[in-house]
């Protein structure tokens, strides 16, 4: 289940999981749409990632933290470390061969 972070779960949504995908969108971004059904599609397979929502008009300082500067985004944090970032609404295929290399 794709989670909405915000900055009041942020802390604890990102110490609690080795491996986090945070979606960041807009409601009023179709690409953003197209991405989270991807998204949900590929933590349904695989039991070992978590995926957040942010909404950057809700959670603007979280999308300044990462400097997201376009939605639909992506960044992938292990361990609480940033290992990519993402612009752009990616395939299924695209974003798991990256999973993979993790």
């Amino acid at each position: 289940m794709i989670v909405n972070i915000n900055i009041d779960n942020y802390d604890e949504y990102i110490n609690n999981n080795d491996l986090v995908i945070l979606e960041f969108g807009a409601m009023w971004c179709s690409p953003c749409k197209i991405l989270e059904n991807i998204l949900k599609e590929i933590e349904q397979e695989n039991n070992n990632i978590t995926i957040g929502k942010v909404d950057i008009e809700s959670s603007p300082d979280i999308a300044m933290k990462f400097g997201i500067m376009s939605v639909p985004s992506m960044v992938i944090i292990k361990n609480t470390q940033v290992i990519e970032k993402i612009n752009g609404l990616k395939d299924k295929e695209f974003i798991e061969k990256l999973i993979n290399r993790i």
